[in-house]
């Protein structure tokens, strides 16, 4: 073996050689198909055969070979109850066999992966096209543990429907592949489509794959809303899954216009497809999550959370812009969810408005929700890094990278825009960020410094540091324009009552009930058992909601309902300045 190459010196290949390999074809991706056979059995979806296709897969016989997560975002995969996996290569079957291990936690846009997982290995060496079959059930008997993003399978509605990372084996790494999605719909009735992330039946995504991109897609099968249908090859498609309490249509063509709008603010020329997805959520309906070229919303039932067609305006906003918006990626997950959150909340209601998609009074409500929510948050100043550490344990952790977040960022802009006499606004340094992150640069945070520093200088970054240590920010009385003046409101803090950490547990027993709180003087008692999982996000920021809870106590079910509020303290909200001017609201 040759000596290693000094600095600055370049090896030198023979002619024949060097114009060997310039005429070498690129190396292409391989290949994946993957076909989805939903089956139907008493009107509904029952089970869902999965067959993946790749190409080029090598491994050791013993070797991790596909792996799934355990539990993804609070969400129990269906690792544990697949039925009927088999696999084989190009030299024929293989056996297989499973354990559980831990992989490295990753970003994943707003979400994470990675975490306990079951791993899949090979009796033998591995190579050339491998073939994977399974069936899923199409509803997991695996509890909800509370609170958690759409993921999870649904067969609500005699259709079915779940992210990747929930039902997906994938080999290890991050190889790209040239994706196919399949469906074969022959067992349901006249009618039923299919629709994945990447468009409707059967297609190829318009560029490659990466195993995080395909657990971060969307699927819903069966008797579904698509519309428009066909899906477009570029732009925004729709489809929804079960009975809306609202015109679906309506509020997708709102969408529509909203998303056109953003791929002119992003300056994108040729969007690729954009799939919304809506289901039905009985836990934590009206929220959503951003995945790989589409977002998912829920509905709730009509007059409860998720039927407010304003409130689903938002969500979709917050998630869509998440497509467009950069992220920071390390620190990895959730300790940088600040930032991707902060913004998302921020531009929700700041582009609809502008774009005049929403009015004042709609602006000034949903600015008044988030601000209330943060500012009788008794863990208004805890550290970011308490964020990863107790994000699906208590909902007040849980919404500070929302809150807090979009305060940051709404101080910010107006210190921006004073500082340049309004010729620069966040929106400058936050398409900064996206010019690094699709140039493929990994976002941190001192890259964040880097454009406080040349904006507005060392103050900036202190403020920043702080602002991650639990500074609260506090935005200028005119900072939402010249339309709405800060003001102060007595509101009552989100109190449960007992340990919030019982309500991510799969069996939610009661301990730790505060005396005196809401929930004693209801009748709530330390041993009860929770029966359905507990929504809070919502209630939190909502001062007259009450909070309804279904008890087991010594064999018998019952109902017990109560307001879950503490102490009075003086919160900051926003309102309309006298004889404003809806003309000059925009900012």
């Amino acid at each position: 073996m040759g000596a290693a190459l000094s600095k600055g010196k370049q090896m030198k290949l023979p002619l024949s050689l060097a114009l060997m390999l310039l005429a070498a074809p690129a190396m292409a991706d391989p290949a994946l198909t993957i076909e989805l056979e939903p089956h139907e059995k008493a009107g509904g979806v029952e089970t869902v055969n999965v067959t993946l296709v790749f190409e080029g897969v090598s491994a050791q016989a013993g070797a991790p070979l596909l792996e799934m997560p355990l539990v993804s975002s609070n969400v129990d995969s269906v690792a544990t109850v697949l039925e009927r996996v088999e696999a084989r290569d190009d030299q024929g079957p293989l056996a297989l066999s499973q354990r559980d291990g831990d992989l490295t936690v990753r970003a994943a846009r707003d979400a994470e992966i990675g975490g306990m997982a079951r791993i899949w290995s090979a009796d033998r060496a591995v190579s050339g096209a491998l073939t994977v079959r399974y069936a899923v059930p199409a509803e997991a008997s695996l509890p909800p543990r509370g609170p958690a993003p759409p993921f999870a399978f649904s067969n609500d509605g005699s259709a079915t429907s779940a992210a990747g990372h929930i039902f997906l084996m994938l080999p290890p790494g991050d190889t790209a592949y040239e994706t196919t999605v399949r469906w074969d719909l022959s067992d349901l009735p006249e009618g039923a489509k299919g629709v994945s992330s990447i468009g409707s039946g059967k297609v190829k995504s318009p560029t490659p794959m990466t195993a995080s991109q395909l657990r971060m897609t969307f699927f819903m099968a069966g008797d579904i809303g698509v519309w428009p249908y066909p899906t477009p090859a570029t732009g925004f498609f729709s489809a929804w899954q079960g009975d809306p309490p609202f015109d679906p249509h309506t509020l997708m063509e709102w969408t529509r216009t909203l998303y056109e709008h953003y791929t002119e603010f992003f300056e994108q020329e040729t969007p690729p497809p954009y799939g919304v997805f809506l289901r039905y959520n009985p836990i934590n309906a009206g929220g959503g999550v951003g995945l790989y070229h589409s977002f998912v919303t829920t509905f709730g039932k009509d007059g409860g959370p998720g039927s407010d067609i304003i409130g689903l305006k938002m969500t979709l906003a917050h998630e869509m812009f998440h497509t467009f918006s950069p992220f920071i990626e390390e620190p990895a997950g959730l300790e940088s969810s600040w930032f991707g959150e902060g913004l998302a909340t921020l531009y929700m209601r700041k582009l609809p408005f502008r774009f005049g998609l929403m009015t004042a009074d709609e602006f000034l409500d949903d600015l008044n929700y988030y601000v209330g929510r943060y500012y009788t948050n008794i863990y208004a100043s805890a550290p970011n890094s308490e964020v990863p550490k107790r994000f699906w344990e208590d909902t007040r952790i849980r919404t500070l990278p929302y809150d807090r977040g979009m305060l940051y960022f709404a101080d910010l802009d107006d210190r921006i825009r004073k500082h340049s006499d309004g010729k620069r606004s966040l929106d400058d340094l936050m398409l900064a960020m996206r010019k690094k992150d699709i140039g493929g640069e990994t976002l941190t945070n001192d890259d964040w410094r880097a454009l406080l520093r040349e904006e507005l200088g060392e103050e900036a970054v202190a403020d920043f540091d702080a602002f991650l240590m639990g500074a609260e920010p506090l935005p200028a009385s005119d900072a939402f324009g010249p339309c709405f003046r800060r003001t102060t409101k007595p509101l009552r803090r989100y109190e449960l009552g007992f340990d919030p950490a019982v309500l991510m547990e799969t069996r939610r027993i009661v301990r730790g009930l505060k005396p005196g709180s809401a929930a004693a003087k209801a009748g709530l008692q330390n041993g009860d058992e929770i029966v359905i999982p507990v929504p809070q996000d919502n209630i939190q920021g909502e001062q007259l909601l009450e909070l309804k809870l279904r008890i087991r106590r010594d064999g018998k079910e019952f109902d017990l309902s109560y307001l879950p509020r503490g102490e009075t303290v003086s919160a900051y909200q926003w309102e309309k300045v006298p004889g404003f001017d809806p003309g000059t609201c925009r900012f």
